[in-house]
């Protein structure tokens, strides 16, 4: 299956319409200006960590929460009546059209950030070349730097239908299922099985999301990658399915790539068929061998687990490693987004997307951050 190709070439939002008329009026906020879209950054229910350190607290994005006189609407007059026009203030119809101007509302979708804690950020685009994005992250940190933190990311299958919704619903069933995991242990209870498990839950949980919330009868099922890390005090875990990545990019030492690709290109290196330059540029080169969806051969990810230093975890999708696939390649990136954006987790991840834009822009792209140790 390959991800490389975009299918549906429409901004029309009724895919995210679709799952956000699943969900109660209440988790549904709205800025000025935009169109509606779901909240992001909700803990998983029934956790609650008694050390306020570990307390989830949601991504540092500029919402205003629905009113109390409109929680008692159903989620689809809610999402419906509400949606203003962000050229003439009329309202937008389900279409995705002003019904006063015929403006086609941008979904807030298309480019979206989060920042659980000033050391974890992330940046979701829809790139230059796509009608939408189908990309997707979910992240969760603890206020105190390097404790804890749970970064997902999805690269919707792009050949696949509703991609953008099964991306979404994933990225965030895998880090509420991580975050509440983490919650339940102490902190440095990082064993390798406990956390190989977890990811092999999250996993599991994430592909449950995507069939649940997308078309069970599609000839072409939704489909996305999947990549999680798990951050606690010097120990990462980490694991995969398809051709999402992260990497470590240590302070004065060797930068790393953690996952290895389920994927053609992958196969072929393995195999001494091609060097890897040859295989991520030649035929089938983004044909992955595992994903998740109700067609997923295989939804146990590859799992590992490194103990490390003050650095750099860094988890992007192919949008950006297609220009920059090696570690020290990524870690020249980052390099020129520390030295525009010093400190400033969120404007890094930014800079990394413009750069990646910069040189086409083919994809959807999207990158996540956790500092560990001191900012330099």
């Amino acid at each position: 299956m390959s991800d490389g190709d975009k299918g549906w070439q429409s901004l029309l939002p009724d895919g995210i319409e679709r799952w956000l008329r699943g969900r109660k009026a209440e988790e549904v906020a709205v800025g000025p200006g935009v169109e509606w879209r779901p909240t992001t950054g909700v803990a998983a229910p029934g956790v609650s960590s008694p050390d306020p350190a570990l307390q989830y607290r949601p991504p540092g994005v500029e919402w205003t929460p629905a009113p109390d006189s409109l929680r008692s609407l159903d989620a689809e007059a809610f999402t419906t009546a509400f949606r203003p026009c962000a050229q003439c203030g009329g309202v937008v119809d389900n279409d995705g059209y002003c019904t006063v101007c015929g403006f086609k509302a941008v979904s807030e979708r298309d480019h979206y950030r989060e920042e659980p804690a000033p050391w974890v950020a992330g940046v979701s685009d829809h790139g230059l070349e796509h009608a939408r994005n189908e990309d997707a992250l979910a992240l969760a940190a603890s206020q105190e730097p390097g404790l804890r933190a749970v970064l997902v990311l999805c690269d919707g299958v792009s050949s696949s239908v509703d991609s953008d919704i099964a991306s979404l619903t994933a990225a965030e069933a895998g880090r509420d299922l991580l975050w509440d995991t983490c919650a339940t242990r102490a902190v440095g209870a990082t064993d390798a099985p406990s956390l190989e498990h977890a990811l092999v839950a999250a996993a599991a949980a994430a592909n449950e999301a995507v069939v649940r919330t997308t078309d069970p009868d599609s000839d072409n099922a939704a489909s996305a990658t999947f990549v999680a890390v798990v951050v606690e005090r010097g120990v990462l875990a980490f694991g995969n399915l398809g051709d999402s990545r992260a990497y470590w990019l240590p302070d004065g030492g060797e930068p790393v790539q953690l996952t290895r690709d389920d994927s053609v290109a992958e196969t072929r290196v393995a195999a001494g068929e091609a060097t890897r330059e040859e295989a991520e540029n030649g035929p089938g080169a983004h044909a992955i061998t595992k994903w998740l969806g109700s067609d997923a051969p295989d939804i146990t990810p590859r799992t590992g687990r490194l103990e490390v230093g003050d650095g750099w975890l860094l988890a992007c999708t192919d949008g950006l490693w297609n220009y920059a696939s090696s570690a020290p390649e990524i870690r020249t990136v980052l390099d020129a987004a520390l030295a525009a954006a010093p400190g400033n987790l969120v404007d890094m991840c930014e800079h990394m997307v413009e750069w990646a834009n910069g040189r086409g822009g083919k994809d959807n792209i999207t990158v996540a951050l956790a500092r560990l140790g001191q900012t330099s």
